[in-house]
């Protein structure tokens, strides 16, 4: 408990020191975080794809199947530079949001609740949408090198990933925007984007496993279904 209260202590000294430097540094190491739970969890549902998705007969068909995982550090030096560099975008709107949609000291609890949802409703319309899309361009463009990977991503990824975004994070934002010191807002976003990646990480991997298997035999025998890990 003593490390805990030494350590908000630190933060709030280098917030006050230096804000976006402190946002920039806490969300790149939360970026790293991020990546290396989503990279664990890939590579342990990989590592269960003999007993647990190929079944019997898929077996035989071994030199198809997906190849181990090893750790990708440049894709986790890509996702902590990303969440490092995008910190004093995330630091600023929360600033605007602040002063655009401010709250008495003693507001009245219908007055604060008024101005959370204002506030997490703008987030939602306008940050949510636009921050998405530059998490793709820039994931794009970093990882192929060309504007057909950003169209790559955009087709296959932005729309499921906003309707996922608006069925979970509203209720984080505003949560974020009655409780949380301004402070303190990005950190715990970032934070729960911890949990967030991991769980897009696992469904993501378990549905490419079955389409890469399938992909290699769809030629050879339709009819083979890959079963899926419970």
């Amino acid at each position: 408990m003593n490390r805990l209260r030494a350590l908000n202590a630190f933060y709030t000294r280098s917030y006050n020191k230096r804000p976006i430097l402190t946002l920039c540094v806490t969300n790149g190491i939360l970026g790293v975080l991020s990546d290396t739970l989503a990279q664990s969890i890939s590579y342990y549902e990989a590592s269960k794809i003999e007993p647990y998705i190929v079944p019997e007969k898929l077996r035989e068909h071994e030199d198809l199947w997906p190849p181990s995982p090893r750790w990708d550090l440049i894709r986790t030096f890509r996702f902590a530079a990303y969440n490092f560099c995008v910190a004093p975008l995330g630091g600023t709107w929360y600033m605007f949001l602040d002063r655009f949609f401010p709250v008495p000291k003693n507001a009245a609890p219908r007055t604060a609740n008024v101005m959370a949802i204002k506030r997490m409703a703008t987030d939602q319309l306008l940050f949510a949408p636009m921050g998405l899309v530059l998490f793709f361009t820039v994931m794009g463009l970093a990882e192929t090198g060309k504007w057909e990977g950003v169209k790559e991503k955009f087709r296959d990824a932005y729309t499921p990933a906003l309707i996922t975004n608006y069925e979970v994070w509203p209720a984080v934002q505003f949560i974020n925007f009655k409780w949380m010191p301004l402070q303190y807002r990005l950190p715990f976003v970032s934070s729960l984007g911890i949990l967030w990646n991991a769980y897009l990480s696992w469904l993501n991997n378990a549905s490419k496993q079955e389409e890469y298997v399938l992909s290699k035999l769809d030629k050879k025998d339709p009819n083979l279904e890959v079963i899926q890990s419970a």
